[in-house]
């Protein structure tokens, strides 16, 4: 008898089916958690910067319409406030991004010159009047409800113009960890 009232008494189930609401709403980039939208007071966001059919920010450093056809060899460019990028979730999150894989013959995405070894691509934005590079893989913290503008720099160094090629032509994974979301605070 004892037994057989610890195992009423213990409130344990085997199965429950519960029938409950759910709503995911997809938005387009400008409009997401991890908000990414053309700066529309920036020339180069919105020379170099536009929405996809799916509504995704697509940055295309390539034919200018006035016969330029991309960023100049053996050289440094850096395009300022080519894209705004907001924190609109719910917690603070870490901010960090991924080149493809690939790149180069030696499978890197650092200038060709030995010279020189810097990322062919990097983000960076801008603190006190000072740009801050951004490596593949650095954590940047942005806070709720935080934006920031983010500018693009290219090295070309030991880059061949003559060639015409592409210096990149693939997607970039941008990624929002937000550790924080899931806590619960039980005080």
């Amino acid at each position: 008898a004892i037994g057989g009232s610890a195992l009423l008494g213990s409130g344990a189930f085997t199965r429950v089916e519960s029938q409950r609401n759910v709503t995911i709403a997809v938005a387009a980039d400008p409009d997401a958690y991890l908000g990414m939208s053309v700066i529309e007071e920036s020339l180069n966001s919105t020379n170099y910067v536009d929405l996809d059919g799916n509504g995704h920010l697509e940055i295309d450093v390539g034919d200018s319409g006035n016969d330029g056809e991309g960023v100049n060899s053996n050289s440094f460019t850096y395009f300022d406030d080519l894209f705004r990028l907001c924190n609109q979730g719910k917690a603070d999150a870490n901010i960090s991004y991924a080149l493809p894989e690939g790149g180069f013959e030696d499978g890197s995405w650092e200038a060709p010159d030995p010279e020189y070894d810097e990322q062919i691509l990097t983000f960076y934005y801008v603190e006190d009047g000072e740009r801050v590079m951004v490596e593949e893989g650095q954590e940047v913290p942005l806070e709720v409800g935080e934006c920031e503008n983010i500018g693009l720099r290219t090295v070309t160094k030991g880059v061949s113009a003559i060639d015409n090629d592409t210096l990149i032509d693939d997607e970039i994974v941008i990624t929002a960890d937000s550790p924080g979301a899931g806590e619960v605070n039980l005080d």
